[in-house]
């Protein structure tokens, strides 16, 4: 008698006319067929989105930089008149700008009575600040008037990205003392962005810490004291391994 392979057999097959199809099995049938198409598709959705890898470093990634950092900002002082808004920049290497107005433009708001300063500059990496002030006005005014809203600090390249990049947007002083200064002390990190294709880009994320006091001089003002770390962050595009993404699929067919 020939030996027959079919008796291993696991997945035996019952004959038609012994079985029966019903409504209750169509209903699961349909139930896990709906249930595995989802997980096909949130795999596939998880295969092709990309995802940020964060690795940690102590070094300056941007040493072509020259030790500049480009600074973006978007600022609006409601109660301030334009003619009195002005940016001054100071640090440890003997900088000390009164009025810088290069890259930047004021837009006047609610009829006048308030500005909008918007500007770009570069600071050097080292100990400073940078301020919103009237010290630039050729009258100084009596009370200044200096509740804010920031809408935008960025350091570096622009990002389109999650990250702590523009951690100020947003910031809101319109309720604060009006005749109150405003200190914003600053952790810069250096960030290296890398996206799928090998581009570097440079930007920096920051964490802030805000403090309102009085002045004893009539002069007011919103300062930004960034304080760079030495540390980096190491941040890269990297998509899902193809062999990664078949095994998960084959794990939910088989679970099936």
């Amino acid at each position: 008698v020939p030996f027959c392979w079919s008796v291993f057999d696991i997945y035996r097959k019952v004959p038609k006319d012994l079985t029966q199809p019903t409504y209750t099995g169509a209903f699961i049938s349909i139930l896990c067929c709906v249930f595995i198409l989802f997980l096909f598709l949130s795999e596939l959705t998880g295969f092709i989105a990309t995802e940020i890898v964060n690795e940690l470093y102590v070094d300056d990634p941007d040493k072509d930089s020259g030790g500049k950092i480009d600074v973006s900002l978007n600022i609006s002082l409601p109660n301030l008149h334009c003619d009195l808004v002005g940016l001054d920049i100071q640090d440890e290497m003997g900088r000390h700008e009164v009025g810088h107005i290069d890259n930047s433009m004021k837009i006047p708001l609610n009829q006048g009575d308030g500005c909008r300063f918007e500007g770009e500059f570069t600071i050097n990496k080292v100990p400073g600040n940078f301020h919103v002030s009237t010290h630039s006005a050729t009258a100084q005014p009596q009370n200044p008037d200096m509740t804010h809203t920031i809408h935008k600090l960025a350091f570096g390249e622009k990002l389109q990205v999650q990250g702590a990049f523009n951690a100020l947007g947003g910031a809101d002083k319109l309720s604060s003392n009006p005749l109150a200064s405003h200190d914003y002390i600053l952790k810069i990190v250096p960030t290296v962005y890398e996206d799928l294709s090998g581009k570097q880009r440079f930007s920096y994320q920051y964490t802030v810490a805000n403090k309102p006091h009085r002045q004893n001089y009539p002069s007011n003002l919103v300062q930004i004291r960034p304080q760079s770390n030495h540390s980096q962050v190491h941040r890269e595009e990297a998509a899902a391994l193809p062999l990664h993404h078949n095994s998960k699929l084959s794990h939910h067919w088989l679970a099936q």
